[in-house]
């Protein structure tokens, strides 16, 4: 593993970071998007909301006491460095509970909330190795901490080595939480479990589209892809089978085994998953898009933007205000949300043939729950933009999958999803 110099981080004050990202606003959304759900069997309040409040409590105690001081940076430091954010596991154990209250319908509320609070320590992770490997990482050492970050969601036996530098302390947190999940996730099931089976492969995938993502920032004067490759390869660092493969674990636990249909619906709502994130990746990217250019990735955006004429090769040397001048002024960024839209629709089909095959997961609640995790999705986007079209792009999350409008030059990306 590698070494790296000691440094020392901007700073940000603690009552700034504690209520970042879960201010009142979010909170009455998330509730009153809930609240929406309480029509389905699954996701009833107050029970949705005491799993939420329980899994955010018992992920942050773990945060507390569980981060050995020796070797891995505490909370507090995390925090202070920007590298945590409160709204990590806020918003984790709320998405958490958008596919695991579903799909565990026939499970007890134990079971739920361990695959929650597993969902939440991995995402958690996730962000947080993502923060050290953009503000700190050569590629070559962030390459290195996501085949550690593997190792960690995946083996059998694994430890973190003991480090003393600040970031490879940090890198340790990102272990520890890592593996939190898979010791929740692997209990009780042997290597062969066809839902931990499913499980180790797709994290294999993930990790292998995150290394591919890193040579979005090797040269930003240069692409390192093609939007064709990007849709086919590098979206594969998308955390949607993920996301729901660790409550399919939980499902085989619940039921003891799972019959030829069930394995086949669990095949189509995680393929339906990975549509839903990946569409959600391409939102990320023009919410994310001025803080991409500043860090010198090239995401799907400029990449759509050279595909379709919008501007030249040579307009990568551009300044970052001017280059965005270029990406906001010719339509680009209309493109990449039917782009976006495009992949996540896909996610639909999948689980109506889900719900043709079991009673067991609730897929009318899952249907709901994709619609909610898209305007999540493009809330960054939103609130920057304050605009009717962004107004009516979120509308439209809540209407018949027909009420998209894709045009036919971005319909013809089909073809690479």
């Amino acid at each position: 593993m590698h070494r790296l110099p000691e440094i020392t981080p901007r700073t940000v004050s603690s009552s700034t970071e504690a209520s970042e990202g879960v201010n009142t606003l979010y909170k009455i959304s998330a509730i009153s998007s809930l609240l929406c759900m309480n029509r389905f069997k699954s996701t009833k309040i107050p029970k949705s909301l005491t799993l939420i409040s329980n899994t955010i409590d018992i992920f942050g105690r773990r945060l507390e006491t569980e981060l050995d001081s020796d070797h891995c940076l505490k909370p507090e430091e995390l925090r202070l460095h920007r590298l945590l954010k409160k709204k990590h596991y806020y918003y984790g154990a709320y998405l958490s509970a958008l596919t695991s209250m579903p799909i565990l319908s026939s499970a007890n509320d134990v079971q739920i909330l361990s695959s929650m609070v597993a969902k939440t320590s991995a995402i958690t992770s996730i962000k947080v190795l993502d923060n050290i490997n953009d503000r700190f990482s050569n590629k070559q050492e962030a390459v290195e901490s996501q085949r550690e970050h593997l190792r960690a969601f995946t083996e059998k036996s694994f430890e973190p080595e003991p480090r003393e530098n600040f970031l490879e302390r940090a890198e340790n947190s990102c272990m520890s939480m890592a593996r939190w999940t898979f010791d929740s996730v692997s209990q009780g099931l042997d290597r062969a479990s066809e839902t931990l089976r499913i499980y180790l492969r797709d994290f294999a995938d993930y990790i292998d589209g995150q290394i591919r993502s890193m040579d979005e920032k090797a040269d930003r004067s240069k692409p390192a892809t093609t939007i064709q490759e990007y849709i086919q390869k590098v979206n594969e660092k998308s955390v949607g089978r993920i996301w729901v493969d660790i409550d399919f674990c939980f499902l085989e636990k619940s039921l003891g085994k799972l019959d030829q249909d069930e394995l086949k619906a669990i095949l189509y709502v995680r393929k339906a998953a990975d549509y839903f994130f990946k569409g959600c990746n391409l939102y990320d990217d023009i919410a994310d898009l001025d803080e991409d250019l500043k860090l010198g990735i090239l995401s799907s955006v400029p990449l759509l933007a050279l595909d379709r004429g919008r501007m030249e090769e040579s307009d990568l040397r551009r300044d970052r205000m001017g280059l965005l001048k270029i990406l906001r002024k010719r339509e680009v960024i209309n493109e990449v949300l039917q782009l976006a839209d495009l992949i996540f629709l896909q996610g639909f089909k999948p689980l109506l043939e889900a719900k043709e095959l079991n009673e067991v997961i609730d897929i009318d609640a899952l249907i709901f729950g994709a619609k909610v995790l898209r305007i999540f999705a493009i809330r960054k986007w939103v609130l920057r933009e304050r605009s009717f079209n962004s107004l009516c792009k979120t509308a439209v999350s809540f209407g018949n999958p027909r009420m998209y409008r894709i045009s036919d030059h971005v319909a013809a990306y089909a073809k690479y999803i």
